[in-house]
């Protein structure tokens, strides 16, 4: 059996290769990308039930807002081409009432998000904790 020189059987004073030193740091970033991906993925996992309530009232929105689009041009085109006809003005009033929906999903959409939804705190918080430990263990 060989004697492997891992850091807890090295004898102190004796020198580490460069070699074995940088092997370890890339083990040790290894690890540690590997713990941020999965403290990460836990949080994208507890919030993607909002996320996906949020992502149907966005599409939801998109669709009325086409909707909105469709109608609110058929009734210009209406208007425009034969007058003032009364199936005009109710592809008018449709159109315009997808349009108010459409929007009112996206300001609640607007006020979810920019409420920090999307803002992963929890990883946040521990990235800022371990930058600090980094400059700590660099300034001694």
């Amino acid at each position: 059996m060989t004697d492997a020189k891992t850091p807890e059987n090295i004898p102190d004073g004796t020198p580490t290769s460069t070699i074995n030193m940088l092997r370890e740091l890339m083990q040790e970033i290894a690890g540690y990308a590997r713990d941020l991906m999965r403290m990460f993925l836990i949080e994208v996992g507890e919030k993607s039930r909002s996320m996906r309530y949020l992502a149907a009232m966005g599409g939801a929105a998109a669709l009325l807002g086409l909707f909105s689009f469709a109608f609110l041009s058929g009734a210009l085109i209406g208007a425009i081409a034969y007058g003032l006809d009364s199936w005009r003005w109710a592809l008018l009033i449709v159109g315009v009432g997808y349009g108010v929906i459409a929007l009112l999903l996206l300001v609640s959409l607007a006020h979810a998000l920019q409420g920090g939804l999307l803002s992963f705190e929890h990883t946040k918080r521990h990235l800022r904790a371990d930058a600090e430990w980094v400059k700590h263990k660099l300034a001694s």
